[in-house]
């Protein structure tokens, strides 16, 4: 079947898709905006439970159980695996580049966006180090830890600052879905909304006001 024949084909039956949509008045945007607020109520509800969870005072009455899956250095590490010696240098060597990203990342964070009024990205709430409290880790397997925590962590909020900005700047949303998109992203323009993109880049958007609508979507949850 020519290719030309089975794209027409493909058009028209998202044609029919999105009219079958508008007719039941669940637009492209309807849905994605439907997507975001559940996934607002839902990371909403799930921190409300983790929050009726004292993990410390867990950790401390259970501390002897947990020990018991402690697993010695020298048992971890022996017998050598020769796979795990060879990718050393390249997982480690990452944490120079990393740094020096980080310290760039953080000038430009902190100069820009009091230049334009963006509202700076809390550092607080990507950075946590928690896992060295486990008492079923060695000391190698905390180190592992510090060193996965920061790297993830740092993407994460390495993410919020280009979230922000790009809403700042160009806040256009892509012609096909994205998956695990960043915060902001919501709040952008459909991809074909010219006049919407002009109107938002003209007023800049007040990201503050934004902040607290995401929060607002999940009273209903308390």
């Amino acid at each position: 079947m020519p290719c030309n024949f089975m794209e027409e084909k493909l058009i028209e039956k998202l044609a029919k898709i999105r009219e079958s949509l508008r007719a039941e008045g669940l637009g492209a945007a309807r849905l994605e905006q439907l997507r975001s607020e559940t996934k607002a109520a839902f990371d909403a509800a799930i921190r409300r439970v983790a929050v009726k969870i004292n993990y410390r005072e867990e950790l401390v009455k259970r501390r002897e159980q947990l020990r018991r899956f402690r697993v010695g250095f020298f048992r971890m590490i022996f017998p050598v695996q020769l796979r795990y010696l060879v990718s050393m240098p390249f997982i480690y060597g990452v944490v120079i580049p990393l740094m020096i990203f980080h310290v760039a990342l953080e000038i430009y964070h902190q100069v820009a966006f009091r230049l334009y009024g963006i509202p700076l990205v809390k550092s607080s709430e990507y950075f946590t180090y928690e896992r060295r409290f486990l008492p079923y880790l060695n000391w190698l397997e905390k180190l592992d830890c510090l060193y996965c925590s920061y790297y993830n962590n740092f993407i994460r909020y390495a993410a919020e600052i280009g979230g922000r900005t790009e809403l700042y700047w160009c806040p256009i949303k892509y012609s096909r879905r994205i998956n695990h998109p960043h915060s902001q992203y919501k709040h952008f323009v459909d991809y074909l909304d010219a006049e919407g993109f002009r109107k938002k880049v003209t007023e800049f958007p007040d990201i503050p006001t934004l902040a607290k609508k995401d929060d607002e979507k999940c009273d209903f949850m308390k």
